[in-house]
């Protein structure tokens, strides 16, 4: 009996283990959607996006978004860090305005969602391949 319980954790935790892998999706290459930006100086705007990863190692990712606004088109790099198999964490530069900032992705299957803050303000954004 005991060793009946014993293989059946076993099997269990090599399922969770196995659903985990199947659950992540590599971060490399093109993802678009859309969300919101919200200044602290200002009105929050409807953003749409392209965001690029291209891998760096075996767990850093380097990030290039191009987003637009009804008043405003932006580009910014950054670099994120995998910490679980569907997280990641990092840092955003926005050259043209010297904004920046926080990133965090959150991967589901096909989909992302990406929130950004700084002391100029923060995003949220849900994208897919």
């Amino acid at each position: 009996m005991m060793r009946t319980l014993v293989l059946a954790a076993l099997v269990a935790m090599g399922m969770a283990i196995s659903g985990q892998r199947a659950q992540a999706v590599s971060l490399d290459g093109e993802w678009s959607g859309k969300g919101y930006v919200q200044p602290t100086q200002g009105a929050r705007e409807q953003v749409h996006c392209r965001v690029r990863y291209t891998r760096q190692s075996g767990r850093v990712f380097s990030v290039v978004a191009t987003c637009a606004t009804s008043s405003f088109k932006i580009r910014q790099t950054g670099e994120v860090l995998m910490v679980t198999p569907t997280r990641y964490v990092g840092d955003f530069h926005n050259a043209e305005f010297d904004v920046s900032g926080r990133i965090r992705v959150i991967v589901a299957g096909t989909r992302q969602t990406v929130t950004l803050s700084g002391r100029a303000g923060q995003g949220s954004l849900t994208l897919s391949k």
